[in-house]
C-alpha cells in the first residue's frame, strides 16, 4: 500500500500585536494562529487580562468592555489538535 503523509506546518501565532483599547468602550481583538492542525485552543499562560475582557479559547477573540487602565503583559498559548503548541508575549494597553 501507499502511505500518504501530510506535512503540517508547525503551529504559530500570526498576531504580532494587540490594538490598544479604551476604558468603558467595547473592545475586540483577535489572536490568529497559523499552520498546525485545527481546531486550535487558546489560553492565557501568564499575566491577566484587564478587568472586563475575556478570551474565547476556541476562536482567540478577546472581547468585552475594559474597566482597567494600564499596559498588561500577556503571554498567550495556542495548541493545535495534535498537541503542538507555541506561546507569544503580546502586551495590551488600555487607555
Amino acid at each position: 500500500g501507499r502511505f500518504k503523509i501530510k506535512i503540517l506546518k508547525a503551529v504559530g501565532i500570526g498576531t504580532n500585536s494587540l490594538k490598544a483599547g479604551t476604558t468603558g468602550k467595547a473592545y475586540k481583538g483577535t489572536l490568529k494562529a497559523t499552520g498546525g492542525k485545527k481546531p486550535y485552543t487558546w489560553s492565557l499562560v501568564s499575566g491577566s487580562l484587564p478587568t472586563g475582557l475575556t478570551l474565547n479559547s476556541s476562536t482567540g477573540a478577546i472581547t468585552g468592555v475594559p474597566t482597567q487602565l494600564g499596559t498588561f503583559d500577556l503571554t498567550f498559548r495556542v495548541s493545535d489538535s495534535v498537541g503542538a503548541r507555541v506561546q507569544s508575549l503580546l502586551p495590551l494597553t488600555i487607555n
